[in-house]
């Protein structure tokens, strides 16, 4: 008779729980979207998910890293995708006053002027004093602007479920992927903030960006679905244009939506 393993040591399991190292036995309803919520409850209710920050944060720096070892199940060491993705968006909007990712530094770089009069009516609708009105935007625009991305790295996971649809993959995987892809780009875009505010120009600061993102894209797919790197050039460039659209579209998403309940 075969007994199961672990998916994270190898060892023989007996129970819900390995003797060996501690994981959860993994099952085919891991991928859903109510054992993340739940699982997220859990492990914020555990001390322990803090020392798992910082091994997943180095691992988020190798691409594909994190993705390939939760999707062969050694899950024990990492935060799982969904937290990740929390974390690192805390960490963005934590950079922001070094960053420049507050409202008034959006005024300041719309060369258009369309945001400083949507704000200044804003304001006088609200009859608050500019600087009260500029606090309660950022702390709300955070909320929004994170479930707005989140919607966008499910887009992202359709969008790699058509180019891989010859892996067979199940769309719970394309998502660890996009959810990994996006919590560096998290990372990346709060670099690129506080490069500018230190002296970067904007256009250097973003080309920059695009060319760490985009070579940390084409690493992350070669690691993860293993194909030839033509294939993934071109697969790649639709996944890089989808990111920008999609940013674009939550960022303009996340301003008006936030100046509209403030």
């Amino acid at each position: 008779m075969n007994l199961p393993r672990c998916r994270n040591c190898s060892a023989t399991l007996t129970g819900a729980y390995c003797s060996n190292c501690g994981q959860e036995r993994i099952h085919p309803e891991d991928l859903s979207a109510r054992h993340f919520v739940r699982e997220l409850a859990d492990e914020i209710a555990n001390l322990h998910w803090r020392f798992k920050i910082l091994r997943s944060l180095r691992g988020l720096l190798t691409p594909g890293f994190l993705t390939n070892e939760f999707l062969a199940g050694r899950r024990q060491s990492h935060l799982s995708p969904l937290k990740l993705y929390l974390v690192c968006a805390a960490l963005f909007f934590l950079s922001a006053p070094v960053a420049g990712f507050r409202l008034t530094a959006m005024v300041e770089q719309d060369p258009t002027g369309d945001l400083d009069r949507l704000v200044a009516t804003r304001v006088a609708a609200r009859g608050l004093d500019p600087s009260l009105f500029s606090a309660r935007f950022d702390i709300r625009v955070q909320s929004v602007y994170t479930i707005s991305l989140g919607a966008g790295a499910l887009a992202l996971a359709l969008l790699l479920q058509g180019l891989f649809r010859r892996h067979r993959s199940p769309y719970g995987a394309h998502l660890m992927f996009a959810l990994h892809y996006v919590s560096f780009i998290y990372l990346v875009t709060a670099a690129a903030g506080i490069g500018r505010t230190w002296g970067a120009s904007t256009s250097a600061a973003v080309l920059v960006a695009f060319l760490v993102i985009g070579g940390y894209l084409i690493a992350a797919l070669k690691r993860v679905y293993v194909e030839s790197i033509g294939s993934l050039l071109w697969k790649s460039a639709a996944v890089f244009v989808l990111t920008l659209i999609i940013n674009n579209l939550a960022s303009a998403f996340a301003i008006r939506v936030t100046l509209a309940v403030v």
